[in-house]
């Protein structure tokens, strides 16, 4: 007799073709500014699991029972990808724009794009959606 043996469901692992086709999605709840500057500055809700959610609400942490905001600014070549997302281009599509325009290796704004968007996407910022499966 097993104890705690539940099995794990199996996710099947995409393919970097198929992960490049994504379509990166904006979080609706998110707050876009333009600074002076030119830069994007985001608030966002912080996102707390369940128990540390209660200790935060215990020691006054959220108002009015809306969770802290928390606000991130992107740099110059953040904002440019933040720009990009629009529902329509796919990950290759903005790592193409971000190597026409730094003059970059395709390989390395792949890379560098599909860190960043992972970053976002682990921060609940965005959210990707397969076309071709119809998959979020």
């Amino acid at each position: 007799m097993k104890l705690f043996s539940k099995k794990k469901p199996v996710i099947p692992e995409m393919t970097r073709g198929e992960a490049m086709a994504c379509t990166p999605l904006k979080n609706r709840d998110i707050k876009e500014t333009r600074m002076d500057n030119g830069l994007v500055m985001l608030s966002y809700p912080l996102r707390l699991k369940p128990l540390f959610a209660d200790v935060a609400k215990r020691f006054g942490m959220w108002k009015d029972g809306n969770p802290p905001i928390k606000e991130l600014e992107l740099d110059e070549m953040g904002s440019l990808v933040w720009d990009m997302i629009d529902g329509k281009n796919s990950v290759r599509a903005i790592a193409a724009g971000f190597a026409k325009k730094y003059q970059v290796l395709p390989r390395e704004a792949e890379v560098a794009t599909a860190s960043f968007l992972r970053d976002l996407g682990k921060r609940g910022l965005i959210a990707f959606s397969n076309k071709n499966t119809g998959t979020k």
